[in-house]
């Protein structure tokens, strides 16, 4: 990588970053992270005992909201990051410029890396205050907790640039990649749980490790309920196998959004 594509790239993502700035993106999604935070207090401090429970099962509270922060974050940075370049005709500007196009990928990733970053650790900086003014302790476990929250980031972040790469509508591009977080994903392991099939293959089944990697001991892999008649098997993806899910989506959403909008032609 050239010295003059690394600033190009920053260029990019410098520009990208304050439009996020501009558009008040960065400042709904903090300000909707900050009711929530709020709303978990006032749950936590009047519907739980903190006194009846160790200081991971307490920070269990916060993080079982991480997986749908994060999905949220994905769709605010990036659901519309390539897809609006098609859409609003930008691209006809920017493209024909002397910048490699993988460079403006890469630009626009950095900036929504960052803003998700500020979202993201905004959240974990309640949760991680809330627990260490009960406890006074912040367990390896939770530091666990949040570098695997940090990945799944990373990954979904991923996912949602290369759907978007490959829609010329900013709309479309975000509602599809919503449907497919909110309910395709959703559905898939729904169907797992019914048919005994792990779906390892979702990127949101992968998320479990977030929260499960707080509880001691940590779940079985495979764990079957049968009632009735019928036959339920609950799949609890290990750590190992969550973090593999997680580099595996990153890398290869990465790899294919890189080549589209390398190859793909204005029209």
């Amino acid at each position: 990588m050239a010295k003059n594509d690394i600033e190009q790239m920053l260029t990019v993502s410098k520009y990208q970053f304050l439009n996020f700035i501009r558009s008040k993106r960065l400042y709904i999604l903090l300000i909707i992270t900050v009711i929530m935070a709020l709303i978990f207090l006032m749950v936590i401090w009047y519907y739980i005992d903190p006194s009846k429970m160790n200081s991971n099962d307490f920070l269990g509270n916060w993080v079982t909201f991480v997986p749908f922060l994060t999905i949220l974050i994905a769709l605010f940075f990036g659901g519309d990051a390539i897809a609006s370049e098609y859409d609003k005709k930008t691209g006809y500007f920017l493209f024909p410029n002397p910048i490699k196009r993988w460079t403006i990928l890469w630009g626009k990733f950095m900036a929504s890396l960052l803003a998700s970053l500020i979202v993201l650790l905004l959240f974990w900086g309640f949760a991680l205050g809330d627990t260490y003014y009960y406890f006074g302790e912040i367990t390896k476990e939770m530091w666990q907790s949040l570098g695997l929250s940090l990945l799944y980031l990373l990954s979904l972040l991923s996912l949602t640039y290369m759907f978007s790469s490959f829609f010329k509508s900013s709309a479309v591009a975000i509602t599809i990649v919503a449907i497919l977080y909110f309910f395709v994903f959703g559905i898939i392991e729904s169907i797992g749980m019914f048919t005994g099939i792990e779906p390892w293959f979702s990127i949101t089944y992968s998320s479990s490790v977030i929260t499960n990697i707080l509880k001691n001991p940590y779940p079985p892999h495979i764990q079957e309920i049968s009632q009735g008649g019928l036959k339920i098997t609950i799949f609890n993806p290990p750590v190992n196998t969550g973090i593999a899910i997680m580099l595996g989506y990153f890398i290869v959403s990465a790899i294919i959004a890189t080549i589209v909008i390398t190859y793909r032609e204005m029209k």
